[in-house]
Parts: C-alpha cells; structure tokens; sequence
C-alpha cells in the first residue's frame, strides 16, 4: 500500500512539475505580441519628443524630404497632408504672401509673356 501512495505521489508531482513549467513559459504568439506592443510604445515616445522639439523637427522634416526626393507620390502624399490641416493650409499661404514668394512667381510669369510680346513683336517688324 505504501509503495502505490509513494508512486500515486511520485506521478502527481512530477504532473504538477511539468504543468507549472509548461503555464510558466510564454508562448512565441504572446512573445511576439508583447514585443510588439512594447515596439509600438517607444515609436510613440519618439514622436512625441520629435514633435515636442523644434530642432528634432527640423531634422525629422529634412529627412522625410531626403526620403521623398525622388519619390514624387511621397512627395505629394506629404504635401497634401500638410495642406488638408487647416491651419497649416492658412500658415503656409501667409508665409508664402509675406515672403514675396507669390510676387515673385506673378513677376516670373510677367516677365516670360513680356518677353513673349516682344519676339512677337519683332516679328510683325520683320514680315513688313
């Protein structure tokens, strides 16, 4: 009786052994997702200190446009995104206003029809 308690116990522990060290090991799907949340986190701690720094900015926008140079949906995807926030559309066209850079390309094009003008111009003198 005695040995058929001790083998009774002997396969009890080693049952209880095994399952303790099976439920104690993550399995590979949770070790992934777990990495993956953890990924996800300091993606977003990054942004955050990218958005909350003007230098960081800077650069992060310096290498979106590196990344984006040959790129031209990038490119335009970028703009585009930029130019759908409001406020930013509204920014961007003050800035452009302020800097001359509206007078300029309307100076540009003045400047391409006059010289247009002209070489019409001289070629009404010349048929005559």
């Amino acid at each position: 009786m005695f040995k058929k308690n001790l083998i009774s116990i002997f396969i009890l522990g080693f049952l209880f052994m095994i399952m303790s060290s099976v439920n104690a090991q993550e399995k590979p799907v949770e070790k992934r997702a777990n990495k993956m949340m953890t990924q996800d986190e300091d993606i977003r701690k990054c942004m955050e200190r990218i958005a909350s720094d003007g230098n960081m900015r800077g650069m992060m926008m310096q290498k979106m446009m590196d990344h984006t140079k040959s790129d031209s949906s990038g490119m335009m995807q970028m703009c585009k995104m930029m130019m759908d926030n409001p406020e930013m559309h509204k920014m961007m066209m003050k800035m452009m206003h302020s800097e001359g850079m509206m007078d300029h390309n309307m100076r540009m094009k003045d400047d391409s029809t006059k010289a247009m003008d002209k070489s019409e111009h001289e070629s009404h003198h010349q048929k005559k």
